[in-house]
């Protein structure tokens, strides 16, 4: 993407951010089922939509991974939902949820436009009852955003839309450029607020789940950074853009504010002294109309260059696979005033929406360590969306997005059936899962669907471990 043309994001084009703007913390949302659900899918040979949904939920007498329970240093932070707008240091108001593992079901939206046929909808795994002194759940009021801009009740927080009942809506209306922004602090900074702030973290991984409602048209340029605040004008070090690139696809943009190991940026988005280090695209048209209605993983992984080296790293994965990177980054040279300490996701289309048309953020992380897709509980279970006109379908699991291990294929479902189990029962373990009752624990899978006496199947999508 050129220079030319970048508004600020997350404010209005003619408005500075200012920490003095509206902040809010809120308790952590926690839920104990597992949901993947999914849309549509047009096969290119016949114009009729096929509609799944993969749901994981924890059968009779199973429990939460104990790997899932365990607190993990690694995570910076957890989403929140944003009930208010709040001060960074006002408790919330909102009481800890305490849910059991059938006390959500997620339904999706009707169909309107060609579609993937199963899309990932996680949810959180129960929060770890040990006290941990760095929880891997950042509970309660430890859960706080640096700046929340709600643009005139644009990127608000919605409860029954979201993966697992809720999730930040932004409302595009015809023609709006600034939708609103979140934005998170952690580290050391020049503002002495956020996360860990005695902390510095070099190396940091951010995933959040994104859905453009069916019919979605337009590529809305931003979507999420990471940055080091490096002053308290809001000047950056660096920043790692991964917005939108060649068509409807992301791509990551790297810039830096670093000179000779100097900071010569002096305003937030300083265009005239960020040097632009060279974009990659990726490849999933997740703007397309024919990606909408759908949650998409997008997790991305910004690593600073060891003082003085071009080894810096910035990647980008949708939906577990490996879409963009770069290895060869000078971030800051050797200027280590300040390190990566903010992750802000934004809704800024420079030339503005064509159409009124919404989107919805959910399982937005931040972490030292990578994050991957959801942890669904066994035996995961697919669900078919109510579609008119289905026919008998059938169903492939495999441990690569590629599909060059398939480990499970189901036997054909009758179209009145809308689910079906992830098990020896139901299907037969195939490739690397030959022999076995069950998916192997761990493992990042990815499913395919289609009707049955069809040629084509869906890609491979929807990961889950």
């Amino acid at each position: 993407m050129a220079v030319s043309g970048k508004a600020t994001p997350g404010v209005s084009a003619h408005t500075k951010p200012s920490p003095a703007k509206a902040r809010v913390s809120s308790t952590l949302m926690d839920r104990a089922l597992i949901l993947i659900t999914g849309g549509c899918y047009q096969n290119p040979t016949v114009n009729r939509h096929r509609c799944c949904r993969f749901e994981a939920r924890e059968g009779q007498g199973n429990s939460v991974p104990a790997c899932d329970r365990v607190p993990n240093p690694a995570q910076i932070f957890r989403q929140v939902p944003l009930h208010s707008r709040r001060h960074l240091d006002q408790p919330s108001e909102q009481p800890d949820l305490a849910v059991t593992s059938d006390s959500f079901r997620a339904t999706m939206p009707s169909c309107h436009a060609p579609q993937r046929p199963m899309t990932v909808q996680p949810t959180i795994l129960p929060r770890p009852t040990s006290p941990n002194p760095r929880p891997w759940w950042l509970t309660d009021h430890a859960s706080r955003f640096f700046e929340y801009v709600p643009e005139k009740e644009s990127f608000v927080w919605t409860p029954d839309v979201g993966l697992h009942g809720g999730a930040m809506r932004c409302q595009f209306e015809k023609g709006r450029v600034s939708a609103g922004s979140l934005k998170v602090l952690f580290g050391q900074n020049p503002f002495g607020r956020g996360l860990r702030r005695d902390e510095t973290f070099r190396d940091i991984y951010w995933r959040v789940y994104v859905k453009h409602e069916p019919g979605w048209e337009g590529n809305p340029a931003k979507l999420a950074r990471a940055t080091c605040l490096a002053g308290r004008d809001w000047s950056q070090g660096l920043i790692a853009h991964v917005w939108g690139g060649k068509g409807d696809a992301l791509c990551i943009d790297p810039a830096t504010g670093i000179r000779d190991s100097r900071k010569v940026t002096t305003a937030y988005n300083d265009f005239p002294n960020l040097k632009w280090l060279g974009s990659r695209q990726g490849q999933t048209p997740v703007f397309s109309p024919a990606e909408s209605g759908r949650w998409v993983c997008i997790e991305s992984h910004v690593k600073l260059n060891t003082p003085g080296e071009r080894d810096g790293i910035f990647e980008l994965w949708v939906d577990g696979k490996l879409e963009a990177a770069r290895t060869d980054l000078d971030w800051h040279g050797t200027w280590g005033d300040y390190a990566i300490n903010a992750v802000f996701l934004e809704n800024y289309w420079n030339q503005g929406s064509g159409k009124r048309q919404a989107r919805w953020f959910d399982n937005f992380v931040i972490s030292t360590q990578p994050i991957g897709p959801i942890t669904a509980l066994k035996p995961p279970t697919l669900r078919r969306t109510e579609s008119a006109g289905a026919l008998a379908w059938e169903a492939q699991v495999a441990t690569d997005p590629e599909g060059k291990d398939i480990v499970w294929t189901c036997k054909p479902v009758e179209a009145s059936s809308a689910s079906l189990t992830v098990d020896g029962a139901h299907g037969a373990f195939t490739g690397s899962c030959a022999g076995k009752q069950s998916l192997d624990a761990g493992v990042t899978h990815w499913v395919r669907v289609r009707q049955v006496g069809q040629a084509d199947w869906s890609p491979w999508h929807m990961p889950f471990r």
